[in-house]
């Protein structure tokens, strides 16, 4: 299957290097990206990693929006000056950009959560609180969205 589901956590390491997980991988592989991917920041306090191709996506939509509004301008600008191309390496770990990790509040532990077309990189502490959340309003976001 090519979209990226299932949660896991890993260790950051003292490099800030964390093992991707194994399913990941698999889909990466599928999807034809290879080792390389671009993380960047996303929403609710985590990152976002894309393939390639995903991000070049995204940027079309972002591209296409209306240059003239300021605020498609704004989110372009943060999107684009945090975003990182960065490598899996031939041990299956992803080195995490400092300034990404700060932004992410990542310390010691990662959570990785598939998420469709991309992977979201958690501090694990606020996945919990962001997912306690998330499962209290399920039903009535299903509602909205599965229509």
């Amino acid at each position: 299957m090519k979209l990226f589901m299932g949660r896991w956590t890993h260790t950051l390491d003292a490099k800030n290097r964390v093992s991707v997980p194994r399913k990941v991988q698999e889909v990466l592989r599928e999807l034809g990206a290879g080792n390389a991917v671009v993380l960047t920041k996303g929403l609710d306090g985590c990152l976002y990693l894309y393939t390639e191709d995903e991000f070049a996506r995204m940027a079309d939509t972002l591209e296409d929006g209306p240059q003239g509004d300021a605020e498609n301008r704004e989110f372009a600008r943060s999107f684009y000056t945090s975003a990182e191309g960065c490598t899996v390496d031939k041990a299956g770990r992803l080195l995490v950009p400092e300034e990404l990790k700060t932004k992410a509040a990542l310390a010691d532990k990662v959570l990785f959560a598939g998420v469709g077309r991309r992977v979201e990189l958690w501090n694990p502490e606020a996945f919990a609180k962001s997912q306690a959340s998330a499962d209290e309003n399920y039903e009535s976001n299903a509602q909205k969205v599965l229509r």
